[in-house]
């Protein structure tokens, strides 16, 4: 509210964001980062993002309810779902594909 300008390291000290990088090495970071995401379970990451939108206006038990059947959706619908537990049980990385 003071429309003060926070400078990188302060905005890192307070969480607002991940990483500080030197301007040279930026395009890097964020390819690495985007290839890190694009690796993971898009669809989960997908319902991540819905269940976070609609928290705020959510109760807690309405909340859990909605994770519980997110986590049963993906996890028997989706290529990468069953990976996740297959690879969880042969205690392996998963090797997701965005399916």
């Amino acid at each position: 509210m003071t429309h003060r300008t926070l400078d990188a390291a302060e905005g890192l000290d307070w969480g607002l964001v991940n990483k500080v990088v030197p301007a040279a090495d930026l395009t890097a970071e964020v390819t690495a980062l985007a290839e890190q995401l694009a690796a993971g379970p898009t669809e989960a990451m997908g319902g991540v993002k819905a269940l976070l939108q609609t928290a705020p206006n959510d109760t807690l038990e309405s909340q859990m309810e909605r994770e519980t059947r997110a986590l049963v959706r993906v996890s028997t619908t989706t290529a990468d779902g069953r990976e996740g537990v297959k690879a969880f049980l042969e205690k392996r990385a998963p090797v997701f594909k965005g399916e």
